[in-house]
C-alpha cells in the first residue's frame, strides 16, 4: 500500500482480524492515517469489509475550502461530518464536533465538491471486443458503476432492459445499502415513435419502447411504472416533423404526471422540445441543435423551472474521431477503457466518420449547441448536466469530465459549472434534499479535490478522494 508506518499497518491489520473499527485512542495516539493513505488503504477495506448490514463507519474532512454545489459563496476553512451515509454537520472549523471513532481526513488546502449527478448515461453497453458479447448484465453494469464513481460521478442515470437488472445492481436512494460505485437512477427503457439514428442496433433495441397512438403511449408509462422506473425518458423527433408523435409525447407527459414520474424529453428539436416543456416536462436531456432558441422558450423554460441539460459531449461523438483529437491519448481517459476499444475508435469509428457524408452538419450543429447553452444560461434558464456518456463512442466517466469542459468552453464559469453537475441536475429530478450538494441531511456523495476547479477546470480531475454514501470508493 506504499505506506511507511508500521503504527499504521498495525491499526489495519487489527482493525480486519476483530472486524471493528479503531477506536478513538488507537486513531489518536498513532501515525494514522495521511489523506492520501486514507484514500489508498481504506477504499479496498471497504469495498470488501462492510456489508450491507454494517454501520458506514463516519468520517470526519478537516479544514477544506467548500464549493457546495447551491451556488454560494466557495468557503474557506470548513469542517465537514459524514455519518450513517449522509453529511452529518458542515460549519467553520472548530465548530464541528466529531466521534472518537470517527476517521479523520486533513483536507487543508483541498477543495470539496459535490459528486456529480449525470442525468442521461449508459451503463452495461460497452464490451471489450475481446469479453463475450454479455451487455446489461448486472456484473457489467456495477463494472461501469464503479468507473463513473472512479471518475467522481456519485449518480448516473441509465436505462436498463428491466427493473429486476437494475434492482440488484444498484445502491440507490433508500437501499440502505453502503455503495461501492455510483449510484443508479433508472429510466429502464426509453419510449418514443422511432428510434435516433445509430441507437438501432441489436444490443440497444432492448432498452426502447416504440410506442405509436395514445393508448400506446399511456401503456408504456404505466408499464414502466409498474416496473419501478425512477422516472420516464421520452424521445422526441428523431425523425420527420410528426404532430401525431408530439401528440403522443404530451400524453406520456401527462400519464407520467398523475403516476407522480417526471419526465426527461431528449430531442434536438426546438419544436419538439417547446411542446415537451409546455405538456410539463420539467427536463430536456440533450441539446437544441436546429435552429437558435428564441425568446419564447427561454421564457418557457424559466416559467415552469425546467431544466437544461445539454449533453455535449453526446454530440462530438457524432463527428470528432475522424480529426483523431489529442484527448485520445489522454491516460486519464485510457484508465477507463477496456482492451480494443481505443483500437476501435481509431480504426474503424475514423473511418466511417471521414466518410459520412453529414460530418460538416454535425460540426454545425454542435457549434449551434454551444450558442444555445450559452443563450439559455445568460438568460437564466437552470442548467442541468447530461452527458451522454456510455452511449456508443462514449466513455464513462471521462466523457462527463469532458462534458464539463465543453460547458465551460460554450461560456459557462467554472461554478456555474459544478452547479450544473449537482444542484441543477438535482433539482431536475426532485431530489435537492438528498443529492446535488454538501449539504447537513444529504446524501455524502462528495469529492475532495487537490487543486481549486475556479483556477482551471481540468483541476475536476485531480481527484484526492471520492465519497459515494459515506463510503470510499477506489480512483
Amino acid at each position: 500500500m506504499g505506506w511507511t508506518s508500521t503504527g499504521n499497518c498495525c491499526v489495519l491489520i487489527e482493525w480486519i482480524a476483530r472486524g471493528s473499527r479503531p477506536t478513538g485512542s488507537e486513531v489518536r495516539n498513532r501515525d494514522w492515517l495521511t489523506p492520501a493513505r486514507f484514500a489508498a488503504a481504506l477504499g479496498p477495506i471497504v469495498l470488501l469489509g462492510v456489508s450491507a448490514a454494517q454501520e458506514v463507519p463516519p468520517v470526519f474532512i478537516q479544514g477544506t475550502t467548500l464549493i457546495d454545489g447551491t451556488g454560494q459563496e466557495p468557503r474557506a476553512g470548513v469542517d465537514i461530518l459524514l455519518q450513517a451515509g449522509r453529511v452529518s454537520a458542515v460549519g467553520p472549523a472548530g465548530t464541528v464536533r466529531a466521534p472518537a471513532e470517527a476517521m479523520l481526513v486533513d483536507a487543508s488546502g483541498k477543495f470539496v465538491v459535490p459528486g456529480m449527478v449525470n442525468l442521461r448515461g449508459l451503463a452495461g453497453l460497452v464490451r471489450s471486443p475481446a469479453e463475450p458479447p454479455d451487455h446489461f448484465i448486472p456484473s457489467v453494469i456495477a463494472r461501469h458503476l464503479a468507473t463513473y464513481a472512479s471518475y467522481g460521478v456519485t449518480t448516473a442515470a441509465t436505462l436498463a432492459p428491466d427493473g429486476g437488472t437494475v434492482a440488484s445492481v444498484r445502491t440507490g436512494t433508500g437501499s440502505g445499502s453502503p455503495p461501492r460505485q455510483a449510484r443508479a437512477l433508472s429510466p429502464l427503457r426509453a419510449i418514443g415513435r422511432l428510434l435516433p439514428p445509430g441507437m438501432t442496433s441489436t444490443q440497444m433495441q432492448p432498452l426502447f419502447e416504440t410506442i405509436r397512438g395514445r393508448r400506446a403511449a399511456l401503456s408504456a408509462v404505466d408499464r414502466l411504472a409498474a416496473d419501478g422506473a425512477d422516472f420516464i425518458e421520452l424521445w422526441v423527433g428523431h425523425g420527420p416533423p410528426d404532430a401525431g408523435e408530439l401528440r403522443d409525447a404530451r400524453a406520456v407527459i401527462r400519464r407520467a404526471s398523475r403516476r407522480n414520474l417526471r419526465v426527461s424529453v431528449v430531442t434536438s428539436k426546438l419544436a419538439a422540445a417547446l411542446a415537451g416543456v409546455q405538456a410539463g416536462a420539467r427536463l430536456l436531456a440533450a441539446s437544441i441543435t436546429d435552429t437558435e432558441v428564441g425568446q419564447d422558450f427561454v421564457e418557457a423554460m424559466k416559467d415552469t423551472g425546467t431544466v437544461y441539460a445539454p449533453a455535449l459531449f453526446a454530440e462530438t461523438a457524432r463527428f470528432s474521431y475522424e480529426d483523431r483529437p489529442e484527448w485520445l491519448g489522454d491516460r486519464y481517459l485510457r484508465r477507463s477503457l477496456l482492451p480494443g476499444i481505443s483500437g476501435h475508435l481509431r480504426g474503424p469509428v475514423q473511418v466511417a466518420q471521414a466518410l459520412d457524408p453529414d460530418h460538416a452538419l454535425k460540426q454545425e450543429r454542435f457549434r449551434m449547441a454551444l450558442r444555445n447553452l450559452r443563450k439559455l444560461a445568460q438568460s437564466g434558464v437552470a442548467i442541468g448536466f447530461a452527458s451522454g456518456s456510455g452511449f456508443p463512442n462514449t466513455f464513462e466517466g471521462y466523457s462527463d469530465y469532458r462534458e464539463c469542459f465543453l460547458m465551460k468552453r460554450a461560456g459557462l464559469t467554472a461554478l456555474e459549472v459544478i452547479r450544473a453537475f449537482s444542484a441543477g441536475s438535482a433539482a431536475a429530478l426532485g431530489m435537492a434534499s438528498d443529492i446535488g450538494a454538501v449539504q447537513a441531511g444529504g446524501y455524502a456523495d462528495l469529492v475532495i479535490l487537490n487543486a481549486d476547479p475556479r483556477d482551471n477546470i481540468h483541476n475536476l480531475r485531480d481527484l484526492h478522494a471520492v465519497f459515494v454514501g459515506g463510503v470510499l470508493v477506489p480512483l
